[in-house]
């Protein structure tokens, strides 16, 4: 018997799911690769645990909420953000633990796309008499898994793109030395928030050369400071030729370095592998891909080997060639644009769409819009909707 998927508006329901959603939140970018997933038992209408899925190898939620409800679980309905698991990772499965507890009813915000979940869970609770339903803010628990869906589902990393660029579509300056922030201190908080969610940044050699950028999570309270030291984190850097300079910064900040560059080494190219290793870096060969009569590093292939890492998402923070690349390869799923209230120049101003060239059917269509505004600076995150133009 297949669970039943919610049909009808219960505000009462949808009040406690809502709440394991708040849940969940409180481990966003710490639970990879697992997804983050937040509980609730409720008894006689009031709640008498609740439980957040903190890390992976770590308890689920299910277990944290079920475990503080104790006895009172009995005959009580729990209301998770994914459906329970039924198998056996790092930790027991908690469609056993829901069982034991006693727990009369489940409500599920949304199945999960895990095969070896993927309305099993759903099953084993029905079949021990457990009343089952899903699909109470179904769309806002998916959104809240994005990375975890797409790569649970595909086998391929979620990649968002952000950039900070001047009203007159401008990364930087012309020749500049140094790092030049278009962005204000206020913006590079959620800059820095959104480095936190992911699992890995992504830039290419260029950038660490030329702005010889940290690439960790500083502007942080505290304790989110703390939690980040411990969360497993990755500077990636797209170099070819391994010209990364060996006292860049990225060396001595929080989290490995992965570097990705082609397999062609001459004697000073191996003598450089030598010298990274040396510095901790892992080095990856990947092969060449042509595109318009011009040779890059095969992304695809760089997703690829990140995935089989177990790197579940990438913050991309582009140059103009990386940024081209991405985009002309549909190789991305989320883009933010840190709008910011300036205009340079085409005489001083390095255009973040210079590379692009896109044909009329080749369109990229955006869509999602949403907005987040600090002080005089706006965040436009879209999602990729590629539309083809016939």
């Amino acid at each position: 018997m297949a669970a039943k998927k919610n049909n009808y508006n219960d505000e009462l329901d949808k009040r406690y799911v809502a709440r394991t959603l708040e849940l969940a939140k409180k481990a966003e970018g710490f639970a990879s690769p697992n997804p983050i997933v937040g509980a609730v038992v409720v008894k006689n209408g009031k709640i008498v645990g609740e439980g957040w899925h903190e890390k992976a190898g770590m308890p689920h939620a299910e277990v944290m909420a079920l475990n503080k409800a104790g006895k009172e679980a009995e005959g009580a309905t729990i209301y998770v953000s994914l459906e329970p698991c039924s198998h056996f990772g790092q930790t027991p499965p908690c469609v056993s633990k829901i069982k034991e507890s006693g727990i009369r009813r489940v409500v599920a915000a949304v199945s999960d796309p895990n095969p070896l979940v993927a309305g099993k869970g759903f099953e084993y609770l029905m079949d021990a008499g457990i009343e089952v339903k899903y699909g109470i803010l179904e769309k806002e628990a998916e959104k809240l898994n994005e990375s975890f869906f797409k790569y649970i589902s595909t086998g391929m990393p979620f990649i968002t793109l952000k950039n900070a660029l001047t009203l007159d579509g401008k990364i930087g300056y012309k020749k500049n030395k140094g790092v030049c922030y278009i962005s204000s201190k206020e913006s590079l908080k959620y800059t820095h928030h959104l480095r936190l969610l992911n699992d890995a940044i992504m830039v290419s050699a260029n950038t660490v050369i030329c702005d010889n950028p940290s690439l960790d999570v500083r502007l942080l309270n505290a304790g989110t400071k703390k939690k980040f030291l411990s969360k497993k984190y990755v500077k990636i850097v797209l170099d070819p030729d391994l010209s990364v300079p060996l006292n860049s910064k990225i060396f001595t900040t929080h989290g490995s370095v992965l570097i990705f560059t082609s397999p062609q080494y001459n004697e000073d190219k191996k003598e450089k592998l030598k010298l990274l290793r040396e510095k901790g870096a892992v080095i990856q060969d990947v092969s060449y891909k042509e595109i318009k009569g011009k040779k890059f590093l095969n992304l695809p292939e760089v997703l690829k080997k990140c995935a089989e890492m177990k790197i579940t998402s990438i913050l991309v923070e582009p140059g103009q060639k990386l940024f081209a690349s991405l985009i002309s390869q549909n190789l991305f799923d989320k883009l933010i644009f840190n709008l910011t209230p300036d205009m340079i120049g085409e005489e001083k101003g390095l255009g973040l769409f210079d590379e692009l060239s896109l044909g009329l059917k080749d369109k990229i269509k955006l869509t999602g819009l949403e907005i987040k505004k600090i002080r005089d600076e706006i965040f436009l995150t879209y999602y990729n909707g590629v539309s083809k133009i016939k």
